[in-house]
């Protein structure tokens, strides 16, 4: 009796140990990655919060340096870009930090990019989505995460796209599946697509792959209807109403967070 209450005391002393925080998701880099996923489960059962953000700035191959911010959970996590909508009178700053909070607390590590012309970075906003160019932000973005000390599984890579940001999204699909020099994303996400997300490239399954989730006002209904109609089956289309244009998704419908945090969770 007198071992049981002693294991019993020392158990307890070790449940009120808080010299760790319950929000470090990061464990060390060469640990098994399944103890990475354990440990991001553990600390959303434990009411995981959104630490700081790690600004950080990676160069792409035309030469540009861009600003974005980085939540690692851990080496061999899943992970997810966020391209922000039309650049420069948008930044990465629409994307609301309870969002990111939701992906982080699903153990997904979050690279939440200025692209090209807005907010941190250099460039010519207009490069961002007209031409060949805007293509290297998310190729720069994936390559910097794979290249850090915490880094992803490079199979497991979402990308997250709103309003024009969807078109930086599907060039990079196209040039990932045609170049083969960067792994194609596991799952996208088009938050307000549009005329504008074909500037360059029209959209395929060969390209965007199996795991995409479309995700619109009931304003835009149109053209996600029309892709709809010849996409594949595993492809989602989740109309919001009425809903908001692009990353306002998430402030007229709050619940647009989980859906797409939860997408991500499941297909990543």
């Amino acid at each position: 009796m007198r071992w049981l209450l002693l294991l019993i005391g020392c158990a307890l002393v070790a449940c009120g140990d808080d010299s760790s925080p319950e929000t470090d998701l990061g464990v060390d880099a060469a640990s098994d990655p399944v103890d990475a996923f354990e440990a991001a489960d553990a600390a959303a059962d434990a009411g995981c919060t959104l630490p700081a953000a790690q600004v950080v700035s990676f160069t792409t191959d035309d030469g540009l340096m861009l600003e974005a911010d980085h939540y690692p959970v851990a080496t061999g996590s899943p992970a997810a870009v966020l391209l922000h909508m039309i650049p420069p009178s948008n930044t990465r700053a629409n994307y609301p930090s309870s969002f990111i909070e939701a992906l982080y607390c699903r153990g997904i590590t979050v690279l939440n990019v200025d692209r090209r012309g807005a907010g941190g970075s250099e460039g010519d906003a207009v490069d961002a989505y007209e031409g060949p160019d805007g293509v290297l932000d998310a190729k720069g973005a994936v390559e910097w995460l794979l290249a850090g000390e915490l880094a992803p599984d490079e199979t497991r890579i979402g990308v997250v796209g709103a309003s024009n940001g969807t078109t930086t999204l599907l060039d990079f699909t196209v040039f990932a599946e045609m170049a083969r020099t960067v792994e194609e994303p596991r799952g996208v996400v088009l938050l307000s697509g549009g005329g504008y997300t074909t500037n360059q490239n029209e959209i395929s399954d060969s390209a965007i792959g199996p795991n995409a989730l479309f995700v619109y006002p009931s304003g835009e209904a149109a053209w996600n209807e029309s892709v709809a109609a010849s996409a594949p089956t595993t492809w989602r289309f989740e109309e919001i109403s009425p809903g908001a244009h692009g990353t306002g998704l998430f402030t007229a419908a709050p619940e647009t967070e989980a859906l797409v945090a939860d997408y991500l969770a499941e297909v990543l």
